[in-house]
């Protein structure tokens, strides 16, 4: 059964290994780079970062739980005071899709809050659909650029 309206999937085959796509996924400075709703993340407490939305420049306040064993990160979005856990990030290796070991795929997965206007979530997966190429496009870059830090 389909439930568009409360969940949303973007994904994107990434020509780097999984490995070096989890490490970056995971790291709040380069979320930072291409979440259009919380950029240039700045650390306000553990693993809570700060940014700023593109979209009305309210603040924006993003918690970040990787789990390299399951390749899955979580992104708990929201307030200061209230972050719930509506976004996460899959990254799976290129051979579990039969595909190589060079690539992976990366899923971005949204889940829509209560209190969600039917305009704020179509924007939401809007905005999705487009930081899935961000993220394949800067992934991309930095390992063919040689940055595999």
């Amino acid at each position: 059964m389909q439930f568009p309206e409360a969940a949303h999937t973007a994904a994107a085959l990434v020509q780097t290994p999984a490995r070096f796509a989890f490490g970056r996924l995971s790291a709040a400075e380069f979320v930072g780079g291409w979440s259009l709703g919380s950029m240039g993340l700045q650390p306000v407490g553990p693993a809570v970062f700060k940014g700023r939305s593109l979209f009305d420049g309210s603040e924006a306040f993003v918690e970040i739980r990787p789990n390299p064993e399951l390749g899955l990160i979580d992104f708990s979005v929201g307030s200061a005071e209230r972050r719930d856990p509506r976004i996460f990030i899959r990254v799976t290796p290129g051979e579990v899709i039969a595909r190589d070991t060079a690539c992976c795929l990366v899923s971005l997965h949204a889940l829509r809050s209560g209190g969600a206007t039917p305009e704020a979530w179509a924007r939401t997966c809007v905005t999705h659909e487009a930081e899935i190429l961000l993220i394949k496009a800067q992934l991309e870059a930095a390992y063919g650029a040689g940055d595999r830090s």
